[in-house]
């Protein structure tokens, strides 16, 4: 969560339309869930309305032991403990895989091919942290260019209830500010170091870099 520079409604909107996805709960052959280090219960709510409704009959939960900075650090895989919370009883009639050893977003991918065959999946539906949307989708492009997505971003819970690290929310706090600004870094970043195809976002990360300047130039 780095400094942010000073933001004005243009750049807000840039980074927005930048880092969040639009949400897309629909009927796909895979729900893919990137781990997560909380949350859990929430999470394994949103997987059982998948299941209840018949939009899914596959889940591929990912997530092993978080271990970065600020992670609450805990002895169970992050897919375990979200799995914990769905009564598996309930859906002996759909299959639930857990992937246990990836850290981080291109890790849950990798770690997860390793696990079921994408071969006959045609569409996916991807549950992430909001903030963090863009850079899943993307991440997901590169290893299964070829697979529909469909978006369902979680928002981030902060010490302001009313304003999570969401769409409509995220700039409303110097948390929330830093946090995307920090995303817009690892987008730029990751980006370029070919962790996912940069080209799709270059043209809004451009918007980005020209606004950021406008703004140094006006408040000097």
């Amino acid at each position: 969560v780095p400094a942010c520079p000073d933001m004005d409604n243009a750049l807000i909107s840039a980074l927005t339309d930048l880092c969040f996805q639009e949400e897309s709960i629909t009927g796909s052959d895979l729900l893919f869930v990137f781990g997560s280090n909380v949350q859990h219960r929430e999470i394994a709510d949103i997987i059982k309305y998948m299941l209840d409704n018949e939009l899914v009959d596959q889940v591929l939960i990912t997530g092993g032991i978080a271990n970065y900075n600020g992670s609450f650090y805990k002895k169970k895989a992050e897919s375990e403990q979200i799995k914990s919370f769905i009564p598996l009883e309930k859906y002996k009639d759909k299959r639930i895989y857990t992937e246990r050893k990836s850290k981080n977003i291109i890790e849950n991918i990798v770690e997860a091919k390793k696990i079921i065959s994408f071969k006959n999946v045609r569409s996916m539906t991807f549950l992430s942290h909001s903030y963090a949307s863009t850079r899943a989708a993307l991440s997901l492009k590169k290893y299964f260019p070829e697979i529909k997505l469909h978006c369902i971003p979680l928002p981030l819970p902060t010490d302001f209830l009313k304003y999570p690290i969401s769409r409509q929310m995220w700039s409303k706090t110097e948390y929330g500010r830093g946090l995307i600004w920090g995303e817009y870094l690892r987008l730029l970043t990751y980006g370029e170091r070919g962790d996912f195809p940069i080209d799709e976002i270059r043209e809004a990360l451009d918007h980005v870099k020209v606004l950021t300047e406008q703004n140094s130039l006006s408040v000097a």
